[in-house]
């Protein structure tokens, strides 16, 4: 059975969906076959086929005074000063523009041939590794098949990972992840995934590349258009980082000073990347794929350089994956997973009062901190689609992963489709027990995936993080993990920490768990702390099922501007009140609430869908 009948038929349809919409644009544009957008060149033609007609929209629904029928992608709006719905629809794979390939004719190798074993009695890490290494040496796009079965994989000695997709180009496919496992039986996973997919040298987003060309004028709204000092050595379909350094300068502008001055390099920059459409020597301009999200300035040198490296049309899909479960009985409390002599460790030993004796002890947490299932690092235009956790025989607490589930890392396009992540063993401080987590990560789009028993569902950090965008996914009973333990931990879906800005939740439902984009500065002597995690995020339409732990199924408190546009459900208010008394000034002014309660008649029921419609509705 080919992989595209093993898919569910809901999963199906979403392929349908995105192929759908892809064709449209195919047609429109001609992209068919191209690996770099094209320039868009708009014009007052309008095509006289394949149009995406809207049903007429039910009595009593309403509008967003932020989005009316004759909403326009904002060009003249800044950041600092207007409220302003941007063009979400750019999020996932080729901007949207193509769907996720099939692959269908491409070679295949299976894994079996490479002396995998898919009943699972002996370990497949080699054998699958093997196959991995053979898919780098084809320049045409290639499948590694993992037949019906159990495959059993570890950790090897002196890596931080199982198995490693390093090539562009690169599927790991399985036949449904109702017929093919993937099991890690390694229990001690400290910093290491099972899955990881990265260059063998990962090229930082922050490390700049030539040409480097500082941007002339200030930057306050969205635009794609970039003024430089020159345009020497860049190239239509170029790779480049548009971003800025985290001057002090900034910090006190945004008012972090207690927050995140004198320790700028650690909570990173606003990075954007980008392709270039146009480079014209003439003016000292690029025009790049994808608008701006944020405030650019001159003063923070602001600047465009080149980035190179990056993988590109790589894929896993349609299997289940998990972890044998840590059978230590304790050692498992928030604050377990600490390294002895750490940095990090001296820094909660103060934070939070600890004794250093105690502190310093490896516990079991310490085992699983900050473990991953699948991590896809400096990849732009990939996919993860139709992968669930599953709980492997023997794990008496029911866990399906010893910690985290998905990372997306300094990534752009990637889309996560029909995924199915729970159950974490432990969801203690310093970054565990997350089902699916942004890093610096930009236009990702989530579709129908859902989270359940974690710390936090979905979680985005950095301000290199924005204009991702989170499509009809849940988040089930937060606040959960498998483990013992009797401190508690932290809760609901969240932009996380460090000014990730202008990224979209839309037709989201929360379960026992809920929505939020607050200023989590958190009082102490310690630096950096999370401070203002979000400006300009959009919650579009979200339904809220049940809450035992709070009242609201939205928690907006942003700085410049928030958005919670439409809410439904037994639980739909909204809360946008500071929580800290002393940082009014800093979140100022409240943000934008309007539906609440009313997002069954909300029109566009979808942000994403209508923006994405009427991009690739237009002539080019």
């Amino acid at each position: 059975m080919s992989f595209i009948k093993s898919l569910s038929p809901h999963a199906r349809a979403q392929r349908a969906n995105f192929k759908a919409a892809a064709c449209l644009s195919a047609l429109l544009v001609g992209l068919a076959g191209c690996r770099a957008p094209a320039p868009v060149v708009e014009t007052d033609q309008q095509p006289e086929t394949n149009q995406q007609v809207s049903p007429a929209a039910p009595e009593g629904s309403w509008r967003s005074e932020l989005y009316g029928e004759d909403w326009t992608p904002p060009a003249e709006k800044t950041y600092a000063a207007d409220k302003m719905i941007q063009d979400f629809s750019y999020a996932g794979y080729a901007r949207g523009e193509k769907p996720v390939p099939s692959w269908e004719n491409a070679p295949v190798l299976n894994v079996v041939d490479f002396g995998a074993d898919p009943t699972g009695e002996k370990d497949s890490t080699t054998a699958i590794q093997q196959a991995l290494h053979k898919a780098a040496n084809f320049e045409e796009p290639v499948v590694v098949y993992l037949p019906e079965g159990t495959y059993h994989v570890s950790r090897p000695e002196g890596t931080t990972r199982c198995l490693l997709i390093h090539s562009s180009n690169t599927v790991l496919r399985g036949a449904g992840p109702d017929k093919t496992f993937i099991l890690n039986t390694s229990i001690s996973m400290r910093a290491s995934q099972i899955i990881k997919v990265s260059p063998v040298k990962v090229p930082s987003w922050k490390d700049e590349e030539q040409p480097v060309s500082l941007i002339t004028r200030d930057l306050t709204g969205p635009t794609t258009v970039i003024p430089v000092e020159s345009t020497d050595g860049f190239k239509v379909g170029d790779t480049v980082v548009v971003g800025q350094d985290t001057t002090p300068e900034w910090i006190v502008e945004r008012g972090e000073e207690d927050s995140w001055l004198g320790v700028e390099k650690k909570i990173g920059n606003i990075m954007y990347l980008r392709r270039l459409v146009k480079v014209d020597p003439d003016t000292n301009e690029l025009t790049i794929d994808i608008p701006t999200r944020y405030t650019l300035k001159t003063r923070d040198n602001a600047k465009v350089y080149a980035k190179t490296g990056l993988l590109e049309n790589v894929g896993v899909e349609g299997f289940s994956i998990g972890n044998v479960e840590h059978p230590g009985e304790d050692g498992w409390e928030p604050l377990d997973f600490t390294a002895p002599d750490s940095a990090y460790t001296k820094h909660l030993i103060i934070k939070y009062n600890l004794d250093p004796a105690e502190a310093k002890k490896i516990k079991n947490a310490y085992h699983v901190y900050f473990s991953f299932a699948i991590y896809f690092n400096e990849v732009i235009d990939g996919w993860i689609e139709n992968v669930h956790t599953f709980q492997a025989e023997g794990n008496a607490r029911g866990s399906h992963l010893l910690s985290n589930g998905i990372r997306i890392k300094e990534c752009r396009g990637i889309s996560v489709i029909d995924c199915d992540f729970s159950h974490a063993l432990y969801g203690g401080g310093g970054g565990n027990g997350y089902m699916y987590r942004l890093d610096d990560a930009n236009e990702c789009l989530f579709v129908d995936c859902k989270a359940e028993a974690s710390r936090h569902g979905y979680s985005i950090s950095g301000m290199g993080s924005s204009g991702n965008v989170f499509l009809r996914c849940s988040d089930k009973d937060t606040a959960t993990q498998a483990a013992p333990h009797e401190g508690g931990i932290a809760r609901g879906s969240d932009s996380h920490m460090y000014f990730s800005h202008s990224n979209l939740y839309d037709g989201c439902v929360a379960d026992n768990s809920w929505f939020e984009a607050r200023d989590r500065y958190g009082p102490g002597p310690t630096k950096p702390k999370h401070g203002t995690t979000s400006a300009h995020t959009v919650f579009w339409n979200t339904t809220g099922l049940s809450n035992s732990l709070e009242s609201f199924v939205v928690y907006s408190n942003q700085g410049d501007y928030g958005y919670v546009i439409g809410t439904q459900g037994p639980v739909s208010a909204v809360k946008t009140e500071v929580l800290y008394p002393e940082r009014q000034s800093v979140t100022d002014p409240v943000d934008h609430v309007e539906g609440v309660g009313e997002g069954a008649l909300l029109q566009p029921q979808s942000l994403y869908l209508d923006q994405l419609n009427k991009r690739l509705s237009r002539v080019r």
